[in-house]
């Protein structure tokens, strides 16, 4: 996604206000890049907190002045680690504070205190959490569901883009682009008109070149392959070899 934005800013001298995708866009790297560009980014944010039956993360308050979370029976959960590969902080309780809370089975399973997990691009996420409930971000989604998403049905049922037929990611980038050239000229033909079209012309004329092309071959093919035994002989001749069956017959056997 980050590649084809900066090919569209610096290719056509675009500059967008607002990206719009799916979930699938909605990675920490690109709203993080999105943002810090001056853009935003209006993108469904994966929902992986109500799959658990435990306050999530949002019933949790952090206080960023503290740097600590606070849970909902207002006890406070500290920094504990911190770990770049996984681009996350960790806050956690006491263990005895959560093993006596009278929330705690609403809260964890453990006994060593609950802990919170909080990516470093977290205030890009609340600022795109911030956006959802405004129109602008309503509007992007419903216009990306009436413009994009048909093209894509359109793509995989009537032209054959569940499966690339091609190796190698230049190919299918090619391939890809073929596809997406010949939807926008149904589109522009649709708008413009076909123009006037008295006959098919590929029906008419195709037995004329049957035709030249049989009359062609009849004619310069024994010609071409005459050439062709001619300049076989004359090497034959070099090297020595004086009958013409067995130059012929080296020639027909260098075939196979």
């Amino acid at each position: 996604m980050l590649d084809l934005l900066w090919r569209v800013r610096f290719r056509w001298k675009l500059r967008p206000h607002q990206i719009t995708g799916d979930t699938k866009y909605g990675t920490a790297e690109n709203i993080m890049a999105i943002e810090q560009e001056g853009m935003r980014a209006y993108v469904p944010l994966p929902d992986f907190e109500h799959r658990s039956p435990y306050f999530n993360q949002r019933d949790f308050r952090y206080d960023p002045e503290q740097d600590v979370y606070i849970c909902p029976n207002k006890a406070v959960l500290h920094l504990h680690t911190s770990s770049p590969a996984e681009h996350a902080k960790r806050y956690q309780a006491e263990a005895a504070t959560c093993n006596t809370c009278p929330l705690k089975a609403q809260c964890t399973p453990g006994t060593s205190g609950r802990y919170v997990s909080r990516n470093f691009a977290e205030a890009y996420f609340e600022r795109v959490r911030a956006y959802q409930p405004t129109e602008a971000y309503k509007k992007a989604l419903r216009k990306r569901s009436v413009w994009v998403e048909p093209l894509f049905a359109e793509g995989k049922d009537w032209h054959g883009m569940r499966r690339f037929r091609l190796r190698e990611l230049w190919r299918v980038n090619c391939e890809g682009v073929m596809r997406a050239a010949g939807q926008d000229l149904k589109r522009l033909l649709k708008k413009r008109g076909w123009g006037r079209r008295p006959c098919p012309a590929e029906a008419l004329y195709a037995p004329l070149f049957a035709s030249f092309w049989g009359v062609y071959w009849y004619f310069f093919g024994y010609v071409s392959v005459f050439l062709m035994l001619g300049s076989v002989y004359s090497l034959g001749r070099k090297e020595g070899i004086h009958s013409t069956d067995e130059v012929v017959w080296d020639f027909f056997n260098s075939l196979y």
